[in-house]
Protein backbone atom coordinates (compact mmCIF):
# COMPACT_ATOMS: atom_id res chain seq x y z
CA UNK A 1 0.00 0.00 0.00
CA UNK A 2 2.91 2.28 0.78
CA UNK A 3 4.68 1.61 -2.54
CA UNK A 4 1.09 1.94 -4.03
CA UNK A 5 0.89 5.58 -2.69
CA UNK A 6 3.91 7.08 -3.46
CA UNK A 7 3.64 5.93 -6.95
CA UNK A 8 0.41 7.57 -7.41
CA UNK A 9 2.10 10.95 -6.45
CA UNK A 10 5.23 10.57 -8.65
CA UNK A 11 3.03 9.50 -11.42
CA UNK A 12 0.23 12.35 -11.80
CA UNK A 13 2.91 14.83 -13.71
CA UNK A 14 2.08 17.97 -15.85
CA UNK A 15 4.77 19.64 -17.22
CA UNK A 16 5.25 23.33 -15.57
CA UNK A 17 7.75 25.66 -17.13
CA UNK A 18 10.13 27.77 -15.07
CA UNK A 19 11.57 30.98 -15.93
CA UNK A 20 14.57 32.33 -13.86
CA UNK A 21 14.66 31.53 -9.69
CA UNK A 22 11.10 30.29 -8.68
CA UNK A 23 9.69 30.33 -5.59
CA UNK A 24 8.86 27.05 -3.49
CA UNK A 25 7.47 25.93 -0.20
CA UNK A 26 8.00 22.56 1.54
CA UNK A 27 5.94 21.08 2.46
CA UNK A 28 7.08 17.84 4.33
CA UNK A 29 8.73 14.22 4.66
CA UNK A 30 7.34 11.19 3.82
CA UNK A 31 6.25 9.76 7.65
CA UNK A 32 7.00 13.49 8.59
CA UNK A 33 10.73 12.44 9.70
CA UNK A 34 13.49 13.32 7.64
CA UNK A 35 15.48 10.34 8.24
CA UNK A 36 12.53 8.48 5.86
CA UNK A 37 14.31 9.99 2.97
CA UNK A 38 12.74 10.07 -0.53
CA UNK A 39 10.29 10.99 -0.75
CA UNK A 40 10.22 14.74 0.44
CA UNK A 41 7.71 17.10 -1.08
CA UNK A 42 7.71 20.79 -2.30
CA UNK A 43 5.55 23.07 -4.40
CA UNK A 44 5.96 25.96 -6.34
CA UNK A 45 4.22 28.81 -4.40
CA UNK A 46 2.57 29.91 -7.32
CA UNK A 47 1.15 26.89 -8.34
CA UNK A 48 -0.46 25.01 -5.24
CA UNK A 49 -2.19 22.64 -6.80
CA UNK A 50 0.75 21.07 -7.53
CA UNK A 51 3.19 19.13 -5.32
CA UNK A 52 6.42 17.74 -6.92
CA UNK A 53 8.34 14.56 -5.18
CA UNK A 54 11.60 15.32 -4.68
CA UNK A 55 14.90 13.26 -3.20
CA UNK A 56 17.69 15.19 -0.84
CA UNK A 57 20.88 15.57 -1.95
CA UNK A 58 21.64 17.73 0.57
CA UNK A 59 22.81 16.04 4.48
CA UNK A 60 23.57 19.34 5.93
CA UNK A 61 21.16 21.77 5.28
CA UNK A 62 17.86 21.87 6.56
CA UNK A 63 14.28 22.64 6.06
CA UNK A 64 10.97 22.56 8.01
CA UNK A 65 7.12 22.28 6.99
CA UNK A 66 6.29 25.54 6.00
CA UNK A 67 9.45 27.24 4.46
CA UNK A 68 9.81 29.15 1.57
CA UNK A 69 12.63 29.91 -0.34
CA UNK A 70 13.50 30.87 -3.72
CA UNK A 71 15.28 28.29 -6.02
CA UNK A 72 17.02 28.02 -9.36
CA UNK A 73 16.01 24.51 -11.25
CA UNK A 74 19.10 22.81 -13.61
CA UNK A 75 18.44 20.25 -16.18
CA UNK A 76 20.66 17.78 -15.06
CA UNK A 77 21.56 17.15 -18.73
CA UNK A 78 22.26 20.32 -19.92
CA UNK A 79 25.97 19.17 -17.91
CA UNK A 80 25.70 22.60 -16.77
CA UNK A 81 25.75 22.97 -12.79
CA UNK A 82 26.95 26.24 -12.29
CA UNK A 83 23.99 27.24 -10.18
CA UNK A 84 24.04 24.27 -7.95
CA UNK A 85 24.88 23.51 -4.62
CA UNK A 86 28.19 21.38 -4.88
CA UNK A 87 29.56 22.48 -8.27
CA UNK A 88 32.51 22.94 -6.33
CA UNK A 89 33.52 19.68 -4.30
CA UNK A 90 36.41 19.84 -1.84
CA UNK A 91 38.06 17.01 1.12
CA UNK A 92 37.54 13.58 0.59
CA UNK A 93 35.06 13.78 -2.04
CA UNK A 94 37.26 16.46 -4.32
CA UNK A 95 35.79 14.71 -7.75
CA UNK A 96 34.62 15.57 -11.00
CA UNK A 97 31.37 17.39 -9.70
CA UNK A 98 28.89 16.81 -12.88
CA UNK A 99 30.13 13.38 -12.63
CA UNK A 100 28.83 13.16 -8.79
CA UNK A 101 25.25 14.66 -10.23
CA UNK A 102 25.38 11.93 -12.28
CA UNK A 103 25.35 8.83 -10.24
CA UNK A 104 23.04 11.17 -7.70
CA UNK A 105 20.42 11.68 -11.21
CA UNK A 106 20.88 7.46 -12.19
CA UNK A 107 20.28 6.74 -8.46
CA UNK A 108 17.12 8.89 -8.70
CA UNK A 109 15.93 7.13 -11.80
CA UNK A 110 16.20 3.74 -11.36
CA UNK A 111 13.40 4.41 -8.19
CA UNK A 112 10.37 4.25 -10.26
CA UNK A 113 11.44 0.25 -11.18
CA UNK A 114 12.82 -0.17 -7.16
CA UNK A 115 10.78 -1.42 -4.65
CA UNK A 116 10.63 1.66 -2.23
CA UNK A 117 11.45 -0.43 0.54
CA UNK A 118 15.10 0.56 -0.91
CA UNK A 119 14.11 4.01 -1.15
CA UNK A 120 16.02 5.23 1.79
CA UNK A 121 18.91 3.44 1.19
CA UNK A 122 19.21 4.89 -2.36
CA UNK A 123 18.74 8.55 -0.92
CA UNK A 124 21.53 7.52 2.03
CA UNK A 125 23.56 6.54 -1.50
CA UNK A 126 22.95 10.08 -2.63
CA UNK A 127 23.73 11.97 0.44
CA UNK A 128 27.04 10.15 0.82
CA UNK A 129 27.88 10.87 -2.69
CA UNK A 130 28.10 14.53 -1.81
CA UNK A 131 28.68 14.04 2.19
CA UNK A 132 31.00 11.17 3.38
CA UNK A 133 29.90 11.49 6.68
CA UNK A 134 26.28 10.80 6.01
CA UNK A 135 24.73 7.34 7.06
CA UNK A 136 25.42 4.30 4.76
CA UNK A 137 24.98 1.07 5.51
CA UNK A 138 25.55 -2.18 2.90
CA UNK A 139 22.61 -1.93 1.09
CA UNK A 140 23.26 2.08 0.65
CA UNK A 141 26.70 1.27 -0.10
CA UNK A 142 25.81 -1.54 -2.57
CA UNK A 143 23.51 1.44 -4.69
CA UNK A 144 26.58 3.32 -4.54
CA UNK A 145 28.79 1.10 -6.34
CA UNK A 146 26.13 0.14 -9.12
CA UNK A 147 25.86 3.99 -9.55
CA UNK A 148 29.71 4.33 -9.91
CA UNK A 149 29.83 0.94 -11.96
CA UNK A 150 27.28 2.66 -14.36
CA UNK A 151 29.74 5.71 -14.84
CA UNK A 152 32.43 3.53 -16.02
CA UNK A 153 30.07 2.44 -18.74
CA UNK A 154 28.70 5.46 -19.82
CA UNK A 155 25.94 5.53 -18.47
CA UNK A 156 23.85 3.46 -20.93
CA UNK A 157 20.28 4.16 -21.79
CA UNK A 158 20.40 6.96 -19.06
CA UNK A 159 18.16 10.19 -19.93
CA UNK A 160 19.44 12.87 -17.79
CA UNK A 161 17.24 15.47 -19.04
CA UNK A 162 14.92 14.48 -16.69
CA UNK A 163 16.50 15.27 -13.95
CA UNK A 164 16.07 18.66 -12.27
CA UNK A 165 17.77 19.88 -9.81
CA UNK A 166 16.38 22.64 -7.41
CA UNK A 167 19.13 25.08 -5.99
CA UNK A 168 18.75 27.76 -3.46
CA UNK A 169 19.67 30.88 -5.08
CA UNK A 170 21.95 31.51 -2.19
CA UNK A 171 23.44 27.88 -3.24
CA UNK A 172 26.78 27.88 -1.03
CA UNK A 173 24.49 29.11 1.83
CA UNK A 174 27.00 27.65 5.35
CA UNK A 175 23.95 28.25 7.62
CA UNK A 176 22.79 24.37 8.02
CA UNK A 177 19.58 26.04 9.06
CA UNK A 178 19.03 27.35 5.61
CA UNK A 179 17.22 24.93 2.92
CA UNK A 180 18.52 21.92 1.00
CA UNK A 181 18.92 21.02 -2.21
CA UNK A 182 16.58 18.38 -3.95
CA UNK A 183 16.36 16.10 -7.15
CA UNK A 184 13.62 14.84 -9.36
CA UNK A 185 12.41 13.02 -12.02
CA UNK A 186 11.44 15.36 -14.94
CA UNK A 187 9.06 14.71 -18.10
CA UNK A 188 10.48 17.77 -20.60
CA UNK A 189 12.93 16.30 -22.78
CA UNK A 190 13.38 19.60 -23.68
CA UNK A 191 15.03 21.09 -20.21
CA UNK A 192 12.56 23.72 -20.22
CA UNK A 193 10.67 22.50 -17.54
CA UNK A 194 9.42 20.35 -14.52
CA UNK A 195 7.67 17.37 -13.62
CA UNK A 196 4.88 18.54 -11.26
CA UNK A 197 2.36 16.31 -9.66
CA UNK A 198 -1.14 16.90 -8.39
CA UNK A 199 -1.94 17.35 -4.93
CA UNK A 200 -2.40 14.34 -3.54
CA UNK A 201 -5.55 13.19 -2.05
CA UNK A 202 -6.19 14.49 1.84
CA UNK A 203 -5.30 10.43 2.86
CA UNK A 204 -1.50 10.96 0.92
CA UNK A 205 -1.41 14.17 2.90
CA UNK A 206 -1.92 12.67 6.53
CA UNK A 207 1.11 9.76 5.46
CA UNK A 208 3.46 12.02 4.99
CA UNK A 209 2.58 12.44 9.27
CA UNK A 210 2.42 14.99 11.64
CA UNK A 211 5.26 17.59 9.59
CA UNK A 212 2.22 19.28 7.74
CA UNK A 213 0.51 20.24 10.86
CA UNK A 214 3.32 20.98 13.33
CA UNK A 215 6.79 22.23 12.93
CA UNK A 216 9.37 19.37 13.44
CA UNK A 217 12.67 18.57 14.16
CA UNK A 218 14.98 20.44 11.52
CA UNK A 219 18.05 18.65 10.10
CA UNK A 220 21.09 19.79 11.65
CA UNK A 221 24.56 19.18 12.46
CA UNK A 222 26.91 21.12 14.60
Amino acid sequence: MRKLLILAVLMCGAVYAFAGPTEFTFLGWYGGDWQNGYPYYIQPSDNPASVIAVMCDDYVHGGEPGDQWEANITDLGSDNIMMTRFNTISGPNALYALLLYDEAGWILLQTPQTPSTQWLDMNEAVWTIFDSSATCGSDCRAWIASAQEAARMGFPGTDFNKVYIVTPTDQHDSDPHSIQEFLYIGEDPSGSGANNQTTPEPGTFVLMGSGLLVALRRKVWS
